[in-house]
């Protein structure tokens, strides 16, 4: 039978779904500023500007920018932290919209100095930092309006999600790899540290700083009940596989092959999904 708990958390899911879905088809209506054309580099900052309605202006994008699915369609200018002038300037631009951290930072002046107007969005790993990062991008492209709307569906959604309680027994840690070279895991100021507190349960590697190498002893000594790892850095593997690989084989015998691989946008990004990551999280600590 199921859980009251697990009732609410796919009810959360789908009307998260529902708000995300009808955010995305109110942006069939094009903004005002129809003559801008913009590269978006950074799959946090494309996914926001999809969501405020600004996609008939998104003329390129990187190969960060995975969703919505429609992103694919669009012509790519490389990774967003590996720019280049010739490839952006290509597709005519009025405008970059990227995230902190693409470059190289000589790329940006270049553009800039070409006449791109050049727009760099800080990802700061809090919620503040989510709807801020809404806020300026919905004031860098005329959606300001639409920017207030996702404001408060993004606010709603975590408020209905943090009435859930989590079993204090259990210990969930979120591994970028684990594989013949060690474990990578997930610290404080990372987006998976984030999902951890939204849904009330403590990192136990909030003492180490973004995404570190941490000994295998100090990962059999946390002994999670939970740990999840990013798509994208399985190898291809299964998670079976993954749990007889040398870093977690101790750790599946003593705890069971309870490992989880995750969609890497929606748990590694700062997107208005953020609410769909803790609902899913919880959900995994539901098992």
């Amino acid at each position: 039978m199921k859980s009251v708990k697990l009732v609410f958390l796919r009810r959360v899911l789908f009307a998260s779904l529902l708000v995300l879905v009808s955010a995305i088809a109110s942006a069939q209506t094009p903004y005002s500023h129809t003559s801008d054309r913009i590269v978006s580099v950074g799959g946090s900052v494309t996914e926001i500007l999809y969501a405020l309605g600004a996609q008939q202006q998104i003329v390129a994008a990187d190969t960060s920018s995975l969703y919505p699915e429609q992103v694919s369609e669009l012509p790519k200018v490389g990774y967003y932290r590996q720019l280049s002038v010739e490839g952006i300037l290509a597709m005519q631009p009025t405008h970059l919209f990227a995230a902190m951290g693409g470059g190289p930072t000589e790329v940006l002046t270049q553009l800039s100095n070409s006449g791109v107007q050049v727009h760099v969005f800080e990802q700061a790993r809090t919620v503040a930092g989510l709807l801020n990062m809404i806020h300026e991008i919905g004031q860098r492209s005329g959606l300001q309006a639409q920017a207030e709307q996702l404001q408060k569906h993004v606010k709603d959604q975590l408020s209905a999600i943090k009435k859930i309680n989590i079993k204090p027994e259990q210990r969930a840690v979120f591994l970028m790899s684990a594989g013949e070279r060690g474990i990578m895991a997930a610290g404080k100021n990372t987006v998976p540290n984030l999902i951890m507190k939204i849904a009330g349960l403590r990192n136990p590697y909030d003492n180490i700083e973004g995404f570190k190498p941490v000994s295998i002893e100090s990962f059999l000594a946390i002994a999670p009940t939970q740990v999840l790892i990013a798509e994208h850095r399985t190898g291809g593997l299964s998670a079976s596989e993954l749990c007889k690989q040398p870093a977690l084989e101790k750790w599946a015998q003593a705890q069971g092959c309870n490992l989880h691989i995750v969609d890497a946008l929606l748990f590694l990004g700062l997107t208005p999904r953020l609410p769909d990551a803790v609902a899913q999280f919880a959900h995994i600590l539901e098992q």
